[in-house]
């Protein structure tokens, strides 16, 4: 009887010591944390820093009459303005007055001539109604999603002594949060 009293007990204990083994339980904390600041994404890259912009290209003109002339830039990366800000960032995209800004106009140079200049006007909008200038910038406050902002053209008709030839210029492209 007494071997059997200590067969039981020993296999009480052992019992008890598996099932608390097995049956354990444990439990902790888990931090969980972000940090979301006032800033932007500009054309998907990083928010500071020299971007390609693109261009806006006004193509082969074989005349300028009377009419006028428009292109716009087509999508981030071609000229388009990606901007992707924290919700509720206000920013100014502004465009300056290019390299051969002169009498309150933006003007190409011909390539192989300096002093023929073709006279261009850019737009923050699709009517060109709202001119994009050093002095006019584009402001606006985020949604938080990803917008475009294109950049509209127009060389206006009835310019004279414009030569056949490569025109250029180039505008500098600064935004602000």
């Amino acid at each position: 009887m007494k071997n059997l009293s200590i067969a039981a007990a020993i296999f009480v204990l052992a019992t008890t010591w598996i099932n608390s083994v097995v049956a354990a339980t444990a439990t902790g904390t888990l931090g969980i944390n972000a940090v979301i600041g006032v800033g932007c994404q500009v054309n998907n890259g990083t928010s500071s820093g020299s971007i390609n912009f693109g261009n806006l290209s006004f193509g082969n003109i074989f005349a300028i009459g009377s009419q006028n002339i428009d292109s716009q830039t087509t999508g981030a990366g071609n000229g388009g303005i990606l901007m992707e800000c924290s919700t509720g960032t206000a920013f100014t995209i502004t465009l300056d007055n290019g390299q051969h800004f002169a009498n309150g106009t933006r003007s190409m140079v011909n390539a192989t001539n300096n002093a023929i200049l073709l006279n261009y006007t850019l737009y923050q909008n699709a009517a060109r109604t709202i001119p994009w200038t050093a002095a006019s910038p584009l402001t606006a406050t985020s949604t938080g999603i990803a917008t475009t902002y294109e950049v509209y053209g127009r060389i206006p008709g009835g310019q004279s002594g414009i030569t056949a030839g490569t025109y250029n210029d180039t505008v500098q492209v600064v935004i602000t949060w």
